[in-house]
């Protein structure tokens, strides 16, 4: 019985872990959350086109106002006060990753990516940013770790 008990245990770790990864719809190729540092990160997982130089923008709105908050396209400025505060990472596979430096949401936002043409839209309403999670992050930059998931679970079962 303390053999089921331990291997349910780890099971259930393990899918904890997963939680983010297996979850990933349509709603979460664009999220929004707070290091502990105090800065924002916007994570935009968005599959650029083939055949296309691969432009990204990130802005934010605020009512009927969007702010650009940072960009490649040549020709388009980010907001003055944005403009030495961020920086945008390129994720693997594919996606880009913005960070605001100390930076909190003051009031219900609306973060927009932009990459290669297709836009995605997240709204943020003030009390609902999570802090920013290693573990899940890890995972979603590297869903092949997805894959040894099985092997763990069948080596814990061989272990007892």
């Amino acid at each position: 019985m303390n053999t089921i008990n331990s291997l349910f245990g780890w099971i259930l770790a393990l899918g904890v872990l997963m939680i983010p990864v297996l979850c990933q719809d349509e709603e979460s190729v664009i999220t929004v959350c707070q290091e502990e540092d105090n800065d924002l990160r916007v994570d935009c997982l968005l599959e650029p086109r083939h055949n296309y130089h691969t432009d990204y923008e990130f802005s934010m709105s605020k009512g009927q106002k969007e702010i650009i908050i940072n960009t490649n396209i040549s020709g388009i400025m980010p907001e003055p006060k944005f403009r030495h505060n961020t920086f945008v990472t390129e994720l693997e596979p594919y996606g880009f990753r913005l960070t605001i430096m100390s930076f909190t949401v003051t009031e219900n936002t609306t973060f927009i990516c932009k990459v290669t043409k297709i836009q995605k839209t997240l709204s943020v309403e003030l009390d609902s940013i999570e802090p920013c999670s290693a573990i899940s992050v890890f995972l979603l930059g590297y869903p092949w770790l997805n894959l040894l998931v099985p092997l763990c679970i069948l080596q814990l079962w061989e272990a007892f």
